[in-house]
């Protein structure tokens, strides 16, 4: 049986939705009994906001609410700042359909939306995570940009070698005796393909030294996190970074109630579209963030490297799905899943990970002192 976690409550206090964009943000106010009193427009900046809330709620209890997105989280700083998290309200964009789905979508119907959900307690409210993991997540994902751009230098350094019939002698472009071939290959290439090959290799250099700094600031910061710590240490496969990552990603893991509904907060649980006793089960349902499934992900694929220790029961365990499956992918994201239950167990029951329970391995898991 589907239950509500909360109980539905309507909001007995003046609400005012706000429908942010990058210059300008449209209002709607609703007093206590639901009623419109005002609406209109005011600039997207804290000076106009600040004086918006000074004509409009000066000492009466209000409550704010609008849509979560790439401009609203210095109005959701500024708000709480003033009058507390109880009191903004931070709506899930994909799940207001009454929005979505609206004949007449414009500005001020969307902040009366906004609004009236709002008032009746039924607003989809997203989580907004602390400070703390704010910033964790803002250095384990500029890292990632910096790892993938490296990547492409990776691509057209071969691209370059391709075009001349050569190769690199080893498997590897970040090994010492590679790096030694291309840069007396750039100084023996003329013309432009050569000047081309010395400032990738510049480039190459500068992505791996804004790399290492950001994983030194990410090791830093994750001290101050216990929750990444002890996923870097009970946890096969995730390193420092890859646990700042989940960890960051997550919020705060005992805020969820089953380990079920942390699976399916990754986005790696399957979409059910079952009915009239049918049941249909289709691809991940990829809600979530993308950045905590890469993560998972990539704790998978360094199991799947390990040769000693629980890390080898989950690469076993990918390999035989893998066969079974005849698609790699599946397998992987079956893993990922099974390793963030693992995670939510570590956190609410303080067990080490089980390769047993969920892998089927030998080594069995204790719990923690």
């Amino acid at each position: 049986m589907r239950k509500l976690s909360d109980p539905v409550r309507k909001v007995k206090a003046q609400v005012i939705g706000l429908d942010v964009h990058r210059r300008m943000t449209a209002y709607c106010i609703l007093d206590r009994a639901g009623r419109e009193i005002a609406c209109g427009e005011i600039a997207s900046r804290p000076d106009a906001l600040e004086r918006f809330v000074k004509e409009h709620v000066g000492r009466r209890k209000t409550h704010f609410a609008f849509e979560s997105s790439g401009f609203s989280l210095w109005v959701y700083d500024w708000l709480v700042e003033r009058y507390g998290a109880e009191r903004v309200h931070v709506a899930q964009a994909k799940k207001i359909r009454a929005i979505a789905n609206s004949q007449e979508k414009n500005d001020a119907n969307d902040a009366f939306w906004l609004a009236y959900l709002t008032h009746e307690g039924r607003l989809p409210e997203a989580y907004v995570p602390p400070t703390i993991y704010r910033e964790l997540r803002i250095a384990t994902r500029e890292r990632a940009q910096l790892v993938k751009r490296r990547t492409k230098i990776f691509h057209h350094i071969r691209a370059h070698l391709a075009h001349i019939g050569r190769d690199v002698p080893t498997r590897s472009l970040r090994a010492i005796r590679a790096r030694r071939f291309l840069e007396t290959l750039a100084a023996e290439l003329p013309g432009a393909r050569g000047y081309a090959l010395k400032l990738t290799l510049r480039e190459l250099d500068h992505q791996d030294e804004a790399i290492a700094d950001w994983e030194a600031r990410i090791t830093e910061m994750a001290e101050e996190l216990p929750e990444a710590r002890a996923i870097q240490e009970h946890i096969p496969g995730a390193g420092p970074v890859l646990s700042a990552a989940v960890a960051a990603e997550s919020g705060p893991i005992r805020r969820f109630h089953t380990p079920k509904a942390y699976a399916k907060y990754t986005g790696l649980t399957p979409s059910d579209r079952s009915t009239g006793g049918r049941m249909i089960h289709g691809k991940i349902s990829r809600e979530g963030s993308s950045h905590l499934r890469w993560a998972l992900g990539e704790i998978v694929m360094a199991c799947m490297r390990c040769r000693r220790g629980p890390g080898v029961a989950v690469g076993q365990w990918v390999r035989v799905k893998q066969k079974r499956m005849s698609i790699k992918g599946k397998a992987r994201c079956a893993a990922a899943r099974k390793v963030a239950e693992s995670i939510w167990r570590l956190f609410h029951y303080g067990e080490c990970f089980d390769p047993e329970r969920p892998f089927g391995g030998r080594l069995a898991g204790s719990r923690i002192a």
